[in-house]
Formats: structure tokens, C-alpha cells, sequence
């Protein structure tokens, strides 16, 4: 099988948390370093990132820095020309819509490691962010507070009304610094909100069809063209396996269904399942090899009986998970708990 060829990020965006590492008593160049990448090679205007890289980057600014709240201090440097000519683009909207539309049309210029989506019903908003690519689950925690912070802040610069209640959903569980997430106000801030990785923006009071300072239709036609090339020479997203073994792993206490990962990519279920099979893979296959792994984890911990253990797999029975088991590991639940406690 043909490996698949990683997009890549930009390393721009590193850069701007110089002042921050520094703070931390540490370096980009430290950084770099420490994760195997030559440092010298971000002074490159088009440097880009593998997904692999950027959890080596990310480990290491977490193990060297001793914070925990690197993603929202790197949320907070992102602005709206961070973004090269999208952001170009963006700022030359005439509106706020418009700009959340365009953006969520190119966002894989941005970080092809998450998809946007924007939808508009009279004057309720909802932007939703959805990994896109398998990542380390420090890196994709990272990422949501990196992501939500910094949208909040970009189209809080540009409402008429700066002071408009609004809400965000994140998914991960609250992190040790949540209580700075009181500085988005008045956005109110929403832990543990989904048992799929996303964040979701919900706004009913934003100036969506207010014209922005620096509105210019001609600007904002040249940059979209030059966007649209750019996308084009983007390869299609690969490593569909891992990407669904991931979306399963993080959904803790629920099972997701073929169809329902899917939908989160925009494709149809059909696809999703083509895309398994290029890669000699099947959902069935990787649902059952996460699902038993789980199993085995939770059996281990000793904490959940085995009726509970089950129904949080999503089994409707115990004798059907028994049996599942049984099948996969030539040992019953119990079993295999006796066995692991007496190894102990």
C-alpha cells in the first residue's frame, strides 16, 4: 500500500510563541531540538509541519515549560493576519459572515489537523471544529484551546457589540487552568460537552451582517483566488484508520457509528468505508480492536463491575459483551480479571 503523504502545517505559527517559551525559561530552538526537527529550518517562509512533528513540538513545549496552559497562551497570539493570505482575505470581508463562510471554505490552509464548519439561521451562528486528522490526545486538547481561543478572540475584535453573551463547547474535561477561561468573557465557557473531540461556538447576538472596517470586494475576490490554488495542490487527507481509531478512543463512555464519524468529515458513510478499505482497513475491524482494548483496560483497573463495564462499551447485555470478549481473548471478563489481579 502506497503511504499516504502528510499535510503539512505551517510552521509560522510557532513563531509566535517566542515571547511565551522564553517567559518559560525555555526556546523554540530548544524546542526543535528536543523533538528531532532542525531548528534553523523555521526561518523558512514555507516550512511546514507533519502531524507527527507537531506532537513532538507540542510534547516537548508542555515537558520543557511546565505549563499547562500553552494552548490558550498560543490561542491568545494568533490573530487575523497570522493567517497569511487567507487571513489577507478575511480582514478585506465586508462582513462577519462572510468572513466566518470563507474561512470555513479554506480552513485546511490554516491546519488541515481540524475541519470548520459554519452554519446560519437567521441570527443564531454556530461554528464547529472537528479534528480531522489522528493526533496525540495532549496535541488535540492543545488544539481546542489553541482553536477557541483564538476564534474568539478574532470575532470579538470585529462585533459592533464586543460585550455579546455567547457560548463555547469544548469536549475535553475542564484542565488545571480553567479558570482562565474567565478572561473570554462574556463568552461562557463549557467543559466536557461532547463525547466526540469538537468545539461549538453558539451565538444568537453576534453583528453577523455589519459591515467591517476594512471591507474591500476586490481585495477579497484576488485573495480568494490565490486561496483556491493553494488548496488544490493540498493532497487529500490519508491515514483514514488512524484518524477513526483516534474519534474512537476519545469517545469515552460511547460508541460511534460508521455513520456518524462520517457526517463529522462531511463525507457519506459509503466513502468513509471506501476510504478504510484503500488502506486495507475496515470499521467493524477497528471498532471491535478498540472496543476490546478498552475492555481489557477497565477490567484491569478493578473499579467497575463487569455489568457496568459492558454498558459503558455499548453492549445492550453482559452475555453479549462476555461473549465478544470471550471471542476475542479466549478468556471471560472475569476471567481475565482474575488472571490480571493474581499477576499483580
Amino acid at each position: 500500500m502506497k503511504a499516504a503523504i502528510r499535510p503539512l502545517i505551517p510552521a509560522r505559527y510557532f513563531l509566535l510563541m517566542a515571547d511565551c517559551l522564553k517567559s518559560a525559561g525555555t526556546s523554540l530552538h530548544e524546542l526543535a531540538s528536543a523533538a528531532g526537527i532542525d531548528p534553523d529550518r523555521f526561518r523558512e517562509t514555507d516550512f511546514g509541519l507533519t502531524t507527527q512533528q507537531i506532537d513532538g513540538l507540542l510534547a516537548e513545549a508542555l515537558r520543557l515549560t511546565g505549563r499547562t496552559d500553552i494552548g490558550f497562551e498560543w490561542g491568545r497570539r494568533l490573530k487575523l493576519n497570522s493567517h497569511d493570505i487567507l487571513g489577507y482575505a478575511m480582514l478585506s470581508c465586508p462582513t462577519l459572515d462572510q468572513l466566518l463562510r470563507l474561512c470555513s471554505r479554506y480552513y485546511k490552509l490554516l491546519t488541515p489537523m481540524f475541519r470548520m464548519s459554519y452554519q446560519r439561521t437567521g441570527d443564531h451562528a454556530e461554528v464547529i471544529f472537528r479534528p480531522a486528522l489522528p493526533m496525540a490526545s495532549a496535541t488535540l486538547n492543545l488544539l481546542q484551546e489553541a482553536i477557541a481561543v483564538s476564534t474568539h478572540l478574532q470575532c470579538k475584535s470585529l462585533l459592533q457589540n464586543p460585550s455579546s453573551v455567547y457560548d463555547i463547547y469544548l469536549s475535553m474535561e475542564p484542565p488545571p487552568h480553567a479558570a482562565r477561561y474567565r478572561e473570554l468573557a462574556p463568552a461562557r465557557v463549557h467543559f466536557a460537552a461532547s463525547p466526540l473531540p469538537e468545539i461549538r461556538m453558539v451565538a444568537d447576538t453576534w453583528s453577523l451582517d455589519a459591515a467591517l472596517p476594512m471591507a474591500d470586494v476586490h481585495a477579497v475576490r484576488m485573495a480568494e483566488e490565490r486561496c483556491r490554488a493553494l488548496l488544490q495542490r493540498h493532497s487529500e487527507q490519508g491515514n483514514w484508520a488512524e484518524w477513526v481509531v483516534m474519534m474512537l478512543n476519545e469517545a469515552e463512555d460511547s460508541q460511534p457509528t460508521l455513520e456518524e464519524l462520517a457526517g463529522l468529515l462531511g463525507i457519506s458513510a459509503r466513502t468513509l468505508d471506501r476510504y478504510l478499505k484503500k488502506e486495507e482497513s475496515s470499521f467493524r475491524d477497528l471498532a471491535i480492536t478498540v472496543r476490546n482494548r478498552r475492555a481489557r483496560s477497565l477490567l484491569l483497573e478493578g473499579e467497575l463491575p463487569v455489568s457496568q463495564i459492558a454498558y459503558r462499551l455499548g453492549f445492550t447485555d453482559v452475555a453479549n459483551f462476555s461473549r465478544a470478549f470471550r471471542r476475542a481473548n479466549g478468556v471471560s471478563p472475569s476471567e481475565f480479571r482474575g488472571s490480571g489481579e493474581a499477576g499483580r
